[in-house]
């Protein structure tokens, strides 16, 4: 199949309400849905944690220091993917209320690139993580909390959506006023059909809706960098792995003005 490719996508307006009372069920139906998923996800490391937590309970006396260790990494690691999932969807719901602002000051986009990808690869310590990155200026202004979390998001679901033995290439640069940091992995793809709507609040392609996701988190990310005067770019193929591109501009204090 041939490459997917399709830059800066932004999520179609929503279409507007209809004004005869048959359009309310189809809506309510379509919010219990989206509740449900975002239940279910949540309910998922909650009941790891439940699980291991009693376990550790009941065989405390009998298990070893080993054991004890690998138990304990479980549970921190479903905690860590219950926080992320919140704090997902706590920002959504921000957003969508138009409650994110940029509060912009000055960072080292270096030292943010490489503590986050210091981080991300500690949640996975066997898979490769390959950081390249070249003429970056030693400055730049932007929001560096909100960048972080859409850098996040980039990781994780690259990380989410490949094998673990599979590496993650990084790699950031400075073209003209714009700083373009590049994440691929070696992962499912995603299906040419589905790239239309990839940027879609609460869309799941095709090939990972058994993994666990809301479908919240590409969206998110575009709209933290729109904010900025940046983009989100993607180029994908199904089975061979995806590229995601987060370009920001090297200076900004005042963001702009984007609705998911």
């Amino acid at each position: 199949m041939s490459a997917a490719k399709r830059r800066s996508p932004r999520p179609p307006p929503t279409a507007p309400r209809r004004a005869h009372s048959r359009a309310a069920p189809r809506g309510s139906a379509q919010s219990l849905d989206r509740v449900a998923l975002l239940a279910h996800q949540l309910r998922t490391p909650l009941s790891a944690i439940n699980a291991l937590a009693q376990g550790l309970i009941r065989r405390a006396d009998r298990l070893g220091t080993t054991d004890i260790q690998a138990k304990a990494e479980k549970i921190w690691r479903a905690s860590l993917r219950l926080d992320e999932l919140i704090d997902t969807i706590l920002s959504y719901t921000r957003a969508t209320a138009g409650g994110i602002v940029l509060n912009p000051s000055e960072f080292n986009p270096d030292e943010l690139i490489r503590r986050v990808c210091r981080e991300q690869s500690g949640q996975e310590p066997s898979r490769p993580f390959q950081v390249q990155i070249r003429g970056l200026p030693e400055i730049v202004i932007g929001d560096p909390i909100l960048l972080e979390q859409a850098l996040v998001i980039v990781l994780s679901n690259a990380m989410k959506y490949s094998p673990p033995e599979r590496p993650i290439d990084i790699a950031a640069s400075r073209k003209g006023g714009m700083i373009r940091i590049l994440v691929k992995d070696r992962g499912i793809g995603i299906p040419e059909r589905d790239m239309a709507f990839i940027m879609q609040p609460f869309f799941r392609g095709r090939n990972a809706k058994a993994l666990p996701g809301t479908g919240l988190g590409l969206s998110l990310a575009w709209y933290i960098l729109k904010l900025h005067g940046g983009d989100l770019e993607i180029d994908s193929q199904e089975g061979r792995g995806t590229k995601v591109t987060m370009v920001v501009p090297q200076t900004n204090a005042t963001g702009l003005s984007y609705s998911i």
